[in-house]
């Protein structure tokens, strides 16, 4: 049985909204991000759709090699390797392709990401913050168990679920160090 490989990636930007999730949480990483592509990506999430501006955000494509969080500052990141079944792998390919051809339709939650903090379930549809669109990607289409309801997963709280392997932390400029051609 063939296995591949689903990439998450954790950083910590210098933005203002990921300065105050940090001096909230005291997390070490406050984004999360998911890859089907391999270690450089591209990276999926809900994030800003323009890299000077908080909002309008949702869904959104991040590449590494020409994203503003690789342009020269220091990011922290943390990136984590998981193992899955073809079946599981071919699933998550098609739900995020069809999220990502819809990707109007859907938006940021930042009253979910506010309730997260304060451990309050909240959902609407077709909004997540990053952290719960990475973890309801992965427990939907049967990648990974997790400890709680997505909405309640801050990104540090992906470290946690089994199977997902560290193999590489660092800086996101040592990412593209290490694994560009």
């Amino acid at each position: 049985m063939a296995e591949y490989t689903v990439y998450i990636l954790l950083t910590r930007s210098s933005t203002c909204f990921s300065r105050i999730i940090h001096m909230a949480t005291g997390d070490p990483y406050t984004h999360a991000s998911i890859s089907l592509d391999g270690p450089l990506g591209p990276f999926y999430s809900f994030a800003r759709k323009y890299p000077r501006f908080a909002l309008p955000a949702g869904l959104v494509q991040e590449n590494l090699r020409y994203s503003w969080q690789a342009s020269g500052e220091h990011v922290p990141c943390c990136l984590y390797a998981l193992q899955v079944s073809e079946a599981v792998y071919r699933r998550l390919r098609q739900r995020l392709e069809n999220m990502y051809a819809m990707r109007e339709c859907y938006h940021y939650s930042l009253l979910g990401a506010l309730a997260c903090h304060f451990d309050r379930l909240f959902r609407r549809q077709r909004y997540y913050f990053c952290s719960q669109f990475v973890a309801a990607l992965l427990q939907e289409c049967g990648a990974a168990a997790l400890p709680k309801d997505p909405a309640l997963l801050r990104p540090m709280d992906l470290c946690g679920v089994e199977g997902l392997r560290v193999i590489h932390q660092g800086d996101l400029k040592s990412v593209l160090e290490r694994w560009a051609a």
